[in-house]
């Protein structure tokens, strides 16, 4: 029985990886926001496995390619900060994927992204470059995968070549649920607060942030985070997104705070996203959110011997735990994808998935 290969190309910092990570080989991945020089991120979950941050395709033979490369190209908030949207064909991420793809003509490829990359790059396009492959498109809300975020839709584009994916080609016809989607008071953990293993961590009380109180215009002066839950707990309380309440706008775009008896909103990498009770999301909120496993690990800072120090180290890690959760796909995607193969090499035992 053959061992299946899987390679990570634009992948980040690896959930889609993560339920592979004994078949894994490598992962590519020229984006900056998931590198640290010392790979502490990417080795808690993946130990010595190669990663590399250039586009020089590594000596190997993959069976699988996983990718989620940038979807800004097609982001509604994008849109929102530019006004026009860019062309995905020189997505450089988006790009490495369909260049690694006609380079190993992997059995199977996953490009995870935004719907709105179809009406950009339609169809056709991607049919005639990958014409070897059989195509398939699911475009939905993640909940449809067992993520509890409704409001957050995913496109898969999945390829199964047509000769050397043979068994594989309709492995991946249905969508499932691998697990119930739930509401917030069911997903968020408790705040401690704690100098000492807290790793539900958030922003420093006294870190200042992207939001000001309307009533004080025309200054705007940013808020500290104690100041933030003050108002959202008093002034605000029954507030569910930021107020500014001018001739322009009503809220502050993208600030929100969840609902204990409703499902999460979509999540962002930013930091202006709100528990109920006032407070930041917290990093353990994140994963819980995203539908990383708690095996799944973070890395957070560790406490130093200044203030100073510590404040800067600790939001710089603190940003990129943000980031390694939440730009790019859903837990439940790569188990679902994995759960899709299960079944498939059942019928015809030839390859081995190690769980």
């Amino acid at each position: 029985m053959k061992k299946l290969k899987v390679l990570g190309v634009s992948a980040g910092a690896g959930i889609l990886l993560f339920p592979f990570r004994k078949n894994l080989i490598a992962n590519i991945e020229t984006r900056g926001v998931f590198y640290t020089k010392g790979l502490e991120q990417w080795k808690l979950n993946f130990g010595g496995i190669p990663y590399y941050k250039d586009e020089t395709f590594p000596d190997c033979k993959p069976d699988i390619i996983l990718s989620s490369p940038d979807c800004g190209a097609s982001s509604i908030m994008r849109l929102s900060k530019v006004k026009e949207l860019g062309n995905p064909q020189e997505n450089k991420s988006l790009n490495l994927v369909i260049q690694s793809i006609l380079h190993y003509k992997p059995k199977i490829f996953l490009i995870e992204n935004l719907p709105r990359l179809l009406s950009l790059l339609p169809k056709e396009y991607l049919q005639k470059t990958l014409e070897d492959y059989k195509l398939i498109f699911h475009e939905r809300s993640v909940s449809d995968y067992g993520n509890s975020q409704l409001s957050r839709k995913r496109l898969l584009i999945i390829g199964v070549h047509r000769k050397t994916g043979k068994k594989y080609l309709n492995a991946f016809d249905e969508v499932f649920q691998v697990k119930n989607p739930t509401i917030t008071r069911n997903l968020l953990k408790p705040l401690t607060f704690s100098q000492e293993n807290n790793t539900n961590q958030i922003p420093f009380m006294s870190k200042t942030l992207a939001m000001y109180d309307y009533r004080k215009l025309p200054e705007k002066k940013n808020l500290t985070v104690a100041k933030i839950h003050r108002l959202w707990v008093r002034d605000f309380k029954d507030e569910k997104k930021w107020p500014i309440k001018t001739a322009k706008m009503s809220t502050l775009p993208g600030v929100y705070r969840l609902e204990y008896d409703k499902p999460p909103l979509t999540l962002r990498p930013a930091d202006r996203q709100f528990r109920p009770d006032g407070y930041p999301l917290g990093i353990e909120d994140f994963k819980a959110i995203m539908g990383f496993p708690d095996k799944f690990k973070v890395y957070l800072h560790k406490n130093g011997d200044t203030f100073e120090g510590d404040f800067k180290d600790y939001h710089y890690w603190l940003n990129k735990a943000r980031y390694t959760i939440a730009k790019g796909a859903v837990g439940e995607i790569g188990y679902w994808f994995k759960e899709c193969l299960k079944k498939a090499n059942t019928k015809n035992p030839e390859f081995q998935l190690y769980i």
